[in-house]
């Protein structure tokens, strides 16, 4: 299994941030801002750790601005897609001006296995935590804060 799960982990160094290209590219098409407002970026994915981060080769591969402000964080499967927000939103408040982009990659490829009679559990899992890539500029967070009444 050890091989295995190496050559998956491999798979998802590479993989996570090309997803997080292709998000990332489609929320701030919607946003229609230049991507060189962006101030800060927060990344999370449970699906392997590398240094330097999906939130470095992401920002490679979107050419953004050296200077954003970047967040990596790794294993903490479903809580950090609420985590990453709530960072935003901190982040937005408490900086004037900061246009936050929110990228959350939640994939099944470090424990994804071959159909197996003898280990249903195996598919019962795949099937409840399927891949998904989601991604949102300040506009999420903007209407979040405006909701609580805060002004930028």
């Amino acid at each position: 299994m050890g091989t295995s799960l190496d050559a998956r982990q491999d798979i998802s160094l590479v993989e996570v941030p090309k997803l997080g290209k292709e998000a990332a590219t489609k929320a701030i098409k919607e946003w229609g801002q230049p991507k060189s407002n962006i101030t800060h970026l927060i990344f999370c994915t449970s699906a392997g750790v590398d240094m330097p981060g999906a939130d470095y080769q992401l920002t490679r591969l979107i050419r953004l601005n050296p200077d954003v402000k970047r967040m990596m964080i790794y294993q903490q499967g479903c809580y950090a897609g609420a985590t990453i927000l709530r960072l935003a939103k901190d982040l937005a408040e408490n900086n004037k001006g900061s246009r936050v982009l929110v990228v959350c990659s939640e994939n099944t490829i470090p424990t994804f296995r071959g159909p197996s009679y003898t280990h249903i559990d195996s598919l019962v899992g795949q099937a409840l935590f399927a891949d998904g890539f989601a991604c949102c500029t300040d506009c999420l967070v903007l209407i979040l804060i405006h909701s609580m009444g805060v002004h930028c």
